[in-house]
């Protein structure tokens, strides 16, 4: 690594991946953020002390980019056109139309980028759009790596499978094997993304990984308070029991999702048990049995966390040179868990970014 590393983060959000690079230990800076989300714009300017660019990615042009002379490209863009619950439009859904246009941009760009690093949903590995960027970065002289990573795999307990494609350009834009490599890549389909952790040049500088324990991310003087009490007519309108309850002895919580905090229990993540810990309510009978069990919602400080967010409560967003997350008095508790549950895991992003992006 020759040149410092300046970093431009598109669909920031409240800056996952910024902190991931932060935490890698990369010497570097990210020199603008690009989002839309006004909530995460002001949580992001609260923490980091810079204000996103607000316009829109697909309106960028080649001198929006050019003028930072960044060298590394950090993207977590929209998932909606990837998801297999959804109508799966992939590139010709509209919230596509972003990441295509970097796409359409890379080749045109004065300061084409060095590092490429990318976070979606599990089958973003199946899209035209990653056909799109696999085959741009190729052209361009790319060296693509792609794995579905899960927080359990790096011992946090919260499963959180997401697709990462990781590139540094290795090879001139006019080098005569880029389309072959890129043509015999492609044609690996499926095989070339890396199911396992570690993989590659990691499997020499990780060492055994161990399980954190539930428990450790988990606040006990929070169990009475009220605005994080399940409702009794949310659990109850249910016909049967069909929620992920999890105690602080649990191996592990499912994925939170931006509904979660809602009355949308099902699938938006774990509720925590805080009461009656002999019974174990794992299957599908009446709901009327959660009742007396003391199930509340995880806090917004305890998903900050299970998402390795160097969470800190206090006002000041910054101790000893490092940047915080913390949210401003203005969010409410149930839009700071829509935030958490629209971002990323931390960890994975820094051990992704320090052991392959730059090895």
């Amino acid at each position: 690594m020759d040149d410092p590393v300046v970093c431009l983060e598109f669909f920031s959000g409240i800056g996952g991946l910024h902190y991931g690079f932060e935490q890698s230990g990369i010497p570097g800076t990210v020199a603008m953020a690009f989002d839309m989300n006004e909530n995460a714009n002001t949580v992001y300017e609260h923490n980091f002390g810079l204000r996103p660019n607000n316009r829109a990615i697909d309106y960028l042009e080649t001198a929006d980019i050019d003028k930072y002379s960044a060298n590394c490209w950090l993207l977590s863009p929209p998932c909606q056109p990837y998801t297999r619950g959804g109508k799966y439009l992939d590139d010709e859904d509209d919230r596509a139309r972003g990441l295509i246009h970097l796409i359409e941009m890379l080749p045109k760009l004065r300061n084409v980028p060095r590092y490429v690093f990318l976070e979606n949903v599990m089958n973003f590995e199946n899209s035209q759009s990653r056909t799109r960027l696999v085959e741009t970065l190729g052209t361009l002289g790319f060296e693509v790596n792609e794995c579905l990573v899960s927080p359990v795999q790096m011992g946090v307990p919260n499963n959180r499978l997401r697709y990462f494609l990781i590139a540094q350009r290795r090879w001139a834009a006019d080098d005569v094997e880029n389309a072959a490599r890129t043509t015999k890549y492609l044609a690996r389909g499926a095989d070339a993304v890396h199911k396992d952790w570690p993989f590659g040049p990691a499997v020499k500088s990780i060492d055994a990984v161990c399980a954190i324990p539930l428990s450790s991310y988990i606040d006990a003087s929070l169990d009475a308070v009220e605005s994080l009490r399940v409702p009794q007519s949310a659990i109850l309108k249910r016909q049967r029991l069909e929620f992920d309850i999890v105690r602080a002895s649990s191996a592990q919580t499912s994925t939170f999702t931006k509904s979660y905090g809602s009355r949308n229990l099902i699938g938006s993540g774990s509720l925590l048990q805080t009461r009656n810990l002999d019974v174990v309510e794992n299957g599908f009978g009446a709901p009327e049995r959660l009742l007396d069990l003391g199930i509340r919602f995880f806090s917004p400080k305890e998903v900050a966390l299970l998402h390795h967010f160097p969470y800190r409560a206090a006002d000041s967003p910054v101790a000893d040179g490092r940047h915080y997350l913390g949210f401003p008095a203005s969010l409410t508790q149930r839009q700071q868990l829509q935030l958490l549950g629209n971002s990323l895991n931390v960890k994975v992003v820094a051990e992704l970014i320090r052991h392959i992006l730059f090895a």
